[in-house]
């Protein structure tokens, strides 16, 4: 059973946040980050926000700290929160929004790190995100006690943490305009693949739809380095027909999903582990490889059973799946955690 949808009625705000100020966590390391664009969605809900990097987040009773993407990445600063009295912390609401392994019951083999991801364990770069690493990292907040709300983006990972003893809550990542628009042009790309195509498993994948006949155009990565970022995103996701998502492992649910719903392409994915929001056959389409090269040339030929998804993927993600109701329901659980621990009067 899904949670209720980020996006419905939300209840009014309770005693427990209200004029508690935000700090939305940023690293100074980055160039791009939606941290601006939260802090605006929280003031637009009544809450006092501001953008704010490690050293300058305020550590007192009363405050929150919003950490979203990865809580590894502000280590330090959650150190000192773990070093207070219980009566001194700031409310500490964990959004992760990264990878985490897949659990047991998915049936999927370990996931091989790459070996630039072991490089950067060994060196200890705080850019370390390996499913592994953040696990640990999720264990140790978990021991600390020091989390008031720790959220997940995934049901996957979600069953992950709680087969580790972990307690979580399901918030999808909502739609913002930054994942892209429709613009309307005329689509000239039957087959799209945007992502790290040299991935040795991706790779082999890529070049077995090609020997079935599929005509791929792949395309280095949607990082902001590589070029595919931002507009030039949306116009080219814009004259794609058809997104291919094939996930760095087998199973997990990605932002490219996200990115061609918002855009008009009719996403075809390998099979994702509980994938909601979203439902295969309403929202996009799931196909085994074996299959894909066959599912692909069916849909590149009959528009009106493409579009028909892509409208429904279009209105759930741009009407009802928003990021302003994701911020909505992060605040209303850390709210009533608030209210929960608060001592009763008298």
């Amino acid at each position: 059973m899904l949670p209720p949808d980020p996006a419905t009625e939300h209840a009014p705000m309770a005693e427990g946040l209200q004029g508690s100020p935000v700090d939305v966590l940023v690293r100074e390391d980055i160039e791009v980050s939606r941290a601006p664009i939260v802090a605006t969605i929280l003031q637009g809900l009544g809450l006092d926000a501001r953008v704010a990097r490690e050293h300058e987040a305020e550590l007192a009773p009363g405050r929150i700290l919003l950490v979203g993407g990865n809580p590894r990445w502000f280590r330090r600063l959650l150190s000192r929160v773990a070093a207070l009295p219980p009566e001194q912390r700031p409310y500490v609401v964990v959004w992760h929004t990264e990878g985490l392994p897949m659990p047991a019951a998915a049936g999927f083999p370990p996931e091989r790190l790459t070996l630039r991801e072991v490089a950067k364990i060994v060196l200890r770069d705080r850019r370390i995100n390996d499913q592994y690493s953040n696990a640990r990292y999720l264990r140790r907040l978990s021991r600390e006690g020091i989390v008031t709300v720790l959220a997940v983006v995934s049901q996957a990972h979600q069953a992950y943490l709680a087969e580790h003893g972990i307690e979580s809550e399901f918030v999808p990542i909502g739609h913002h305009p930054t994942y892209g628009r429709q613009l309307g042009l005329e689509r000239d790309i039957p087959v799209l693949f945007l992502g790290e195509h040299r991935i040795r498993r991706r790779r082999q994948i890529l070049e077995r739809l090609r020997r079935d006949g599929l005509d791929i155009l792949a395309l280095g990565s949607a990082s902001p380095t590589k070029g595919h970022w931002g507009e030039a995103r949306t116009e080219l996701l814009n004259r794609t027909k058809i997104l291919l998502n094939l996930p760095r492992y087998p199973g997990h649910l990605s932002d490219r999903v996200m990115m061609g719903m918002a855009t008009g392409a009719l996403v075809v994915s390998e099979p994702m582990y509980l994938p909601a929001p979203f439902q295969p056959g309403v929202h996009y389409v799931e196909s085994e490889v074996d299959e894909m090269a066959d599912t692909v040339r069916s849909y590149l030929a009959d528009d009106e059973a493409r579009r028909r998804i892509t409208d429904t993927a279009y209105t759930f993600l741009t009407e009802l799946h928003t990021y302003e109701g994701v911020f909505a329901r992060l605040l209303e659980l850390a709210d009533r955690a608030v209210a929960r621990a608060r001592p009763a009067p008298g």
